[in-house]
């Protein structure tokens, strides 16, 4: 399987890490427009421009959201053409060839990801394409299934829930741990016990803390605590949305 993979942002990154891991597909090259054409420490040419006449199975386009468009029209018109958001509808991709490799994690430079370990929402717009998506999957050892562009950005939107929001709560904890010369270490057991609980129970269930009991004087207590005002308005909209789920 030939692949050209564009984006060198940190999706990109982690592709090209086990796009040339894998012996079934050959990294043609990568694209990067704001790089100087260079070779890669594996020997993968790195362009800044798309090369109209080169033959490949997939283009996988791993940018923002808002150049995947414009990156879309400089390829070659019968190619197939595939791009990782969770936001962009299929729709919105004005090819007959057209599809969706969208890796449900949150990556990050310098931390490496395990592919088998992911799972990889995919779209085509048509059924042979969609096998090219599904052997591209097995051959990174992800597991992957198929849904519709609307469903995909609903999963989207509770990916973000649960890793933008979440992530944001553990920087105001940090905060407030800092303030107050604790180390925010003394959290991580608790954190990762909230997150291995619901593993095994749904996450109401899993939902504890003084909200959850309708401990009225706690929650006062931890308000008035509270001195960030932005930081307050979370903690009571988030009070309120778990004691409406109790009711």
């Amino acid at each position: 399987m030939k692949i050209t993979l564009i984006g060198g942002g940190k999706l990109g990154e982690h592709l090209y890490k086990v796009l040339i891991s894998v012996g079934q597909v050959q990294l043609l090259k990568w694209v990067i427009r704001s790089r100087e054409e260079s070779l890669t420490p594996e020997g993968i040419n790195i362009v800044n421009k798309i090369d109209q006449d080169e033959k490949c199975d997939i283009y996988l386009i791993a940018v923002s959201d808002n150049s995947i468009k414009e990156v879309v029209q400089l390829l070659p018109k019968d190619s197939f053409v595939v791009h990782t958001s969770g936001s962009i509808s299929l729709k919105e991709i004005k090819r007959d060839r057209a599809g969706v490799f969208y890796p449900i994690q949150t990556f990050t430079k310098g931390s490496d990801v395990n592919f088998s370990e992911i799972f990889v929402g995919l779209e085509s717009k048509n059924s042979k394409d969609l096998m090219i998506l599904k052997k591209l999957a097995k051959h990174i050892g992800s597991k992957s299934f198929v849904l519709n562009s609307s469903k995909r950005e609903q999963l989207h939107l509770a990916a973000v829930l649960v890793n933008n929001f979440t992530n944001h709560l553990f920087a105001e904890a940090n905060l407030i741990c800092k303030k107050n010369n604790l180390p925010f270490d003394i959290l991580l057991p608790l954190i990762k016990e909230t997150v291995q609980k619901v593993e095994k129970l749904s996450p109401k269930n899993s939902q504890t803390g003084p909200a959850s009991r309708n401990d009225s004087e706690t929650i006062s207590k931890q308000i008035k605590l509270i001195t960030n005002s932005r930081l307050k308005k979370i903690y009571k909209v988030l009070t309120s949305a778990i004691q409406e789920c109790n009711d």
